[in-house]
């Protein structure tokens, strides 16, 4: 016969830190992989190039500055947050956000 053993409740406190090391930057473009197992996510910075004779950006580069890589189930997570927020922050009430669920 098995014996049940009792669940154990615990609780920890959280501190968050943000070591001299921690990356923070600015993305305007964002591409996300699937893997199957995994999501991955990149972000990206434009850079626009010198303006050509007539004062237009006529070449930007586009630069990778952080590649993360996340369980399906913690970028679900990010994904619903993340929709949470634009939402919060809709200026009309009743606006649909690109994405979002009815």
């Amino acid at each position: 016969m098995e014996k049940e053993l009792g669940k154990i409740e615990m609780q920890a406190s959280r501190v968050y830190e943000q070591p001299p090391d921690a990356i923070s930057l600015y993305s305007d473009m964002v591409q996300i992989i699937g893997t199957g197992q995994e999501v991955v996510i990149q972000f990206y910075e434009t850079i626009p190039g010198t303006p050509g004779p007539g004062g237009q950006i006529q070449m930007v580069r586009t630069r990778l500055r952080a590649t993360i890589t996340v369980s399906k189930a913690h970028a679900s997570n990010i994904g619903n947050l993340l929709l949470k927020q634009i939402q919060a922050q809709a200026p009309q009430a009743g606006a649909k956000i690109e994405g979002s669920q009815p």
